[in-house]
């Protein structure tokens, strides 16, 4: 009996091991179309919704009292001191950094830089825009995601 094995044929395969795309960048650059692409929503909801939200939030804190409402409360005078149009702004470089993970998962270094200066800007802009303090998580993560990208660096055009 003869044993017919057309999955693994290899005489006329279109896809070139040697060009295959990384499994790893294409992870990495889901995580950031999600994360991004949630902060994009959140800044927008924000921004549309800046006169109603500090409201819902003291109405929460006060059907919840105690520690919890306390937290509502704060976050809604925090909210309030913020200008509506940061929120607008803060979507761009969110839209730079989905941009530039596209570019990279087509393979172009653009890509790279484009993410890089979107998470300068995003680490940057709120400190510039409402005066806040610096954040250190949103430093660790942008390093990591920073690092992780470099490593498929060198496989880009």
């Amino acid at each position: 009996m003869e044993y017919n094995d057309d999955y693994n044929y290899q005489g006329d395969n279109i896809y070139d091991d040697s060009e295959k795309h990384p499994t790893g960048l294409t992870v990495l650059c889901i995580l950031t179309f999600i994360g991004s692409g949630f902060s994009i929503i959140t800044y927008l909801v924000s921004f549309f919704m800046y006169d109603i939200l500090p409201e819902m939030m003291l109405t929460m804190g006060e059907s919840l009292g105690g520690t919890l409402g306390e937290t509502y409360e704060n976050a809604a005078d925090m909210f309030a001191n913020i200008p509506q149009y940061s929120f607008l702004v803060m979507t761009i470089p969110y839209l730079l950094s989905i941009v530039g993970s596209g570019f990279m998962l087509k393979m172009h270094k653009l890509g790279f830089h484009l993410y890089v200066t979107s998470q300068i800007l995003i680490l940057g802009l709120p400190m510039l825009i409402s005066k806040g303090g610096f954040n250190t998580s949103g430093l660790f993560i942008s390093l990591l995601f920073i690092s992780l990208y470099a490593i498929y660096l060198k496989r880009m055009k």
